[in-house]
């Protein structure tokens, strides 16, 4: 287990922030955040915003931000923008993107593997892993046996069900962290510490990627642990979580999450509470070294309810006595009382400081994480994700349904 900085102190220090009544600090001018495309393992072109760091890009660590998958919101919506000036200039690397049928992130550039149609002669379908979301149930549109148009566009209003469609958006997250790695290859960044920052049920979504990260390997599998090969018969990395010959190696995705910081977290209803506990319960590792902070405003009660459920629920920071669990000093939630009936992204660019709660927490964490190097993934396209239990696959998924 991680020690961290103690939680008396850790608390001192954001309250205090709280109580100020300096005005924020004014940023010098942060470079502009470019456009960037990444596209995800079943075929979608996500968009992106990727601001960099003002000080060591190269060496500096990374911070994804998510806003929550709905209708009408976006990347834009909320002062995430705000945010990520303020997170370049303390040091760290910015990534937002547009889920799925968000923004601008439209565009379904592999059809085919989108809808799971297998070409002429395949043995297999091209996508087990989500396409059992991807028909007419959950999407509008979805192609119609023996029809030749394929559709190849994808909007909010498309969505049948948009909360039973959420498991999907673990892809996007997936392809994020895939297009962060390249980009850490190439050196203009470092993921052995990666954060989070979300809101709303961006926050059960964010919490069900990191069970993902503790379930892969770190690095490329070598051809010898590939020796397992899967669905179409050959040596390849294609889904988490893939069995590899030998086991998982000690390095895993989820040990370069540093940590994540939640506004107002929720949860959705295709997401049930017990299969929220059973992910942290099967994946231990996760609870001992991935802290987090949940923020809710004083009158935000649905905030406080969801930061309760993670914090003493789910990963139960604070254990009863005899529990065989340890404490986690630096997984805490926190009251912003400047924020009144805010939630969520509405905590940002309010002058409630959440921004300084923010930052102050990285802070704590990076002490202790600041000296990792940057290492090569090598991985050359990115790994979809088990969703749910099938036949065809081993072992069972992440416990969605279908």
């Amino acid at each position: 287990m991680r020690r961290w900085l103690a939680a008396p102190l850790l608390f001192g220090a954001i309250a205090a922030l709280a109580l100020t009544t300096e005005p924020p600090r004014a940023l010098a001018q942060v470079a502009a955040p470019v456009e960037e495309t990444f596209l995800t393992p079943d075929g979608v072109q996500l968009r992106a915003l990727f601001t960099k760091s003002e000080k060591t890009p190269g060496t500096d660590p990374v911070v994804i931000l998510l806003y929550p998958p709905g209708k009408d919101n976006t990347m834009a919506k909320g002062d995430w923008k705000g945010l990520a000036a303020r997170l370049a200039k303390e040091g760290y690397n910015v990534l937002q993107f547009d889920w799925r049928g968000h923004g601008k992130s439209t565009e379904i550039k592999d059809p085919e593997r989108f809808w799971n149609i297998p070409g002429p002669g395949a043995q297999f379908a091209p996508n087990p892993f989500s396409g059992p979301w991807h028909t007419a149930k959950y999407i509008k549109g979805a192609p119609v046996a023996g029809t030749k148009k394929i559709k190849n566009t994808l909007t909010f209003a498309d969505f049948n069900n948009p909360v039973g469609y959420a498991p999907t958006y673990l892809l996007d997250l997936a392809a994020a962290r895939h297009h962060l790695d390249t980009k850490n290859d190439a050196g203009d960044l470092n993921t052995s510490s990666v954060y989070l920052i979300g809101s709303d049920i961006a926050a059960t979504l964010g919490l069900a990627w990191m069970t993902t990260e503790w379930n892969r390997p770190a690095f490329a599998p070598t051809p010898n642990q590939l020796a397992f090969p899967g669905i179409g018969g050959f040596p390849t990395y294609r889904y988490v979580p893939q069995p590899l010959a030998g086991g998982l190696p000690n390095e895993l995705g989820g040990g370069d999450i540093s940590g994540a910081i939640w506004l107002s977290p929720a949860r959705p209803t295709s997401v049930p509470e017990v299969l929220v506990k059973n992910w942290v319960k099967l994946t231990p590792k996760l609870r001992d070294n991935n802290p987090m902070l949940s923020l809710y405003a004083t009158k935000d009660d649905k905030g406080k309810s969801g930061a309760n459920f993670i914090t003493d629920e789910v990963l139960v920071a604070v254990p009863p006595a005899g529990s065989p669990l340890g404490k986690l000093e630096q997984t805490q939630k926190f009251e912003v009382k400047g924020g009144g009936a805010l939630s969520g992204v509405a905590l940002l660019g309010a002058n409630a400081g959440t921004e300084d709660t923010i930052v102050k927490y990285l802070e704590a964490i990076q002490k202790n994480r600041a000296k990792l190097i940057r290492k090569n993934r090598g991985f050359t396209a990115p790994w979809s994700i088990q969703l749910a239990q099938d036949n065809s696959l081993s072992p069972n998924g992440f416990g969605f349904r279908p």
